[in-house]
């Protein structure tokens, strides 16, 4: 078998071989409009929705979670002997009702405000058991 009896090697195309066609042509620069400009509440109302629409159970466990919260604080009173425990549960009520009304919504905007109140809700209410945690020590 010698280079000649390659298809398209007829001595045409320099050193024998089959040749690569050209290179496409650069498309022409249109003044097309571009997409919409994301920023970070397009992008966090995106990956909330879609991490609520592939884990529908999430909401539930983390109504779990607030009940666990409260009842933690509830039974610190007991044994703290002191009512400050209690200061936090209407902030974990707060991320609840969050999560309650974040439940039904099919709206990314409105689930993204739910959301973060649940989200704010419960971090204050965490910071408030750390300053409440330093009163009772």
């Amino acid at each position: 078998m010698t280079a000649d009896s390659f298809p398209g090697s007829g001595g045409v195309a320099p050193g024998g071989g089959v040749q690569a066609p050209p290179p496409p042509a650069p498309a022409p620069v249109e003044d097309a409009p571009a997409g919409p400009v994301l920023g970070f509440r397009e992008l966090s109302e995106r990956v909330i929705a879609s991490v609520f629409d592939r884990y529908p159970w999430l909401n539930r466990a983390l109504m779990g979670v607030l009940a666990v919260f409260t009842g933690t604080c509830v039974v610190a009173v007991v044994a703290r002997l002191s009512p400050l425990p209690l200061l936090p549960i209407p902030l974990f009520l707060l991320g609840g009702y969050g999560l309650w009304q974040a439940r039904g919504v099919s709206d990314r905007r409105q689930l993204f405000n739910w959301v973060l109140l649940f989200a704010l809700a419960t971090t204050v209410g965490f910071w408030l058991i750390s300053v409440v945690g330093r009163w009772v020590e």
